[in-house]
């Protein structure tokens, strides 16, 4: 199954730095124009420059080409010396819909996994991707050779083979210890000793990896190989043969997915009032006055845990408009058994889709739908008319996802959401070379 091992990471020098979180950002798809500049204000070096270059047209690939080798030339980026496994630490808090701000830890380790398309079943997508941020992420990943952020994947491990491989790390001090400006710690470990990499290797070895975040990357890592590799393959092998990813157990306690709720826009028509009647032969209604986020979490968490459950709020409307899965819904038109308990998959396929025309079509063209996992947010959007509806729901489990993937199937888009997203910047991975 699932083929890993160490790498010669591209990091910065830390001797060099004065405060290492200035040089970290998040994912480029989660970073607004307003953050971009913030991070491009913390340090020159910030890896956002690299990651979401500035420039007209194609013309900012060259120039994140040309900024990358004059950072390693100046020895504000270096090679480690030694093949190395790099276990992750992310340390930070979170309030759970309908529960108070507790601290999390989520642990995990940056490798390089021997990239293979999903038809041979080792790395497993859940949702579908689109075009654009793919020949985005193309134009980068040729342009640089480098693998500048992560695929975040995980694997089934519940009897916690590798917790003792994580764990390994603890008597020593990370390399790498900084909190970012939203509050999370990020910690480093470069793994050299070869017995403990040989453990992580079977480990892996035969498991199957599904992407949680980063399934743009992932195909577009596929691309480039294809395009950059020798039409033979040297003795050593390529470099471009494998992607740099983040792997975590999905048992993991600090694992948190948060929901990703759907705002409507930009319809025709929408109707509060037929939207209920419509919903009626599927749903059992009720009509509820919670309209503040912690109010709507609360009831949610307490009615999701029985049944699948949304909660509409509707532009110029007071209240909230409740829909609970009736036990005898028709759910046949949701395809095989793995989809039809999921939330994403009751809401895509039984209400945007057949109830409001907001079908396959329109959501691959981004048209009539938002997304945010911030339930203040969703109803700020209504209060201002800025969504003629949201409707908001509860996280789908892990164990579902996986579940659902291993059958064979994916998942509407923007199903899941992982918090926090991981660093970039903390490590990289050149694919211009041998291995």
């Amino acid at each position: 199954m699932a083929d890993i091992g160490p790498f010669r990471g591209l990091r910065y020098d830390l001797s060099r730095v004065a405060d290492v979180a200035s040089l970290l950002a998040p994912p480029y798809d989660v970073v607004s124009d307003t953050e971009r500049a913030a991070l491009e204000g913390r340090d020159p070096h910030n890896v956002i420059r690299l990651e979401l270059p500035r420039g007209d047209g194609d013309a900012k690939y060259e120039h994140a080409r040309q900024l990358l080798e004059s950072w390693i030339a100046e020895g504000i980026l270096r090679t480690d010396d030694r093949p190395a496994i790099y276990v992750y630490e992310q340390q930070f808090r979170y309030a759970v819909p309908g529960t108070a701000e507790r601290g999390f830890a989520r642990r995990g380790f940056f490798c390089r996994l021997r990239l293979e398309p999903f038809s041979a079943r080792v790395v497993l997508p859940h949702e579908n991707t689109l075009a654009a941020p793919k020949e985005d992420r193309r134009k980068l990943m040729r342009a640089t050779r480098t693998h500048l952020s992560q695929v975040f994947g995980l694997y089934r491990d519940p009897g916690g083979e590798t917790s003792a491989l994580l764990a390994s790390v603890d008597t020593t001090a990370p390399v790498l210890d900084a909190t970012t400006a939203d509050g999370c710690r990020h910690r480093l470990w470069p793994v050299t000793d070869p017995v403990l990499i040989a453990g992580f290797v079977r480990a892996l070895a035969g498991r199957q990896v599904l992407i949680a975040d980063g399934h743009h990357r992932y195909e577009t890592m596929l691309a480039v190989r294809d395009e950059i590799r020798p039409p033979v393959a040297p003795a050593g092998g390529a470099a471009a043969d494998w992607g740099c990813v983040f792997l975590a157990r999905a048992e993991d306690p600090g694992l948190l997915v948060l929901p990703t709720h759907r705002l409507v826009r930009n319809l025709a028509a929408f109707d509060l009032g037929a939207l209920e009647k419509r919903a009626a032969t599927a749903f059992e209604i009720a009509v509820g006055d919670e309209r503040d986020p912690l109010s709507v979490e609360k009831r949610l968490a307490v009615e999701g845990a029985r049944r699948v459950t949304f909660a509409v709020c509707a532009s110029g409307k007071t209240g909230t408009l409740w829909l609970g899965l009736r036990p005898n819904a028709d759910l046949s038109s949701l395809g095989p058994p793995a989809l039809r308990g999921l939330d994403v998959s009751v809401l895509h396929g039984l209400v945007l889709g057949p109830m409001l025309g907001i079908d396959a079509a329109a959501m691959a063209r981004q048209a009539f739908l938002g997304y945010t996992h911030d339930t203040s947010e969703a109803l700020g959007e209504v209060a201002a008319g800025r969504a003629q509806a949201a409707f908001l729901m509860n996280a789908t489990p892990v164990n579902d996802v996986l579940s659902a993937c291993e059958a064979g199937f994916v998942l509407p888009q923007k199903s899941t959401y992982f918090q926090p997203k991981l660093g970039t910047g903390l490590v990289m991975y050149r694919i211009d070379g041998l291995t």
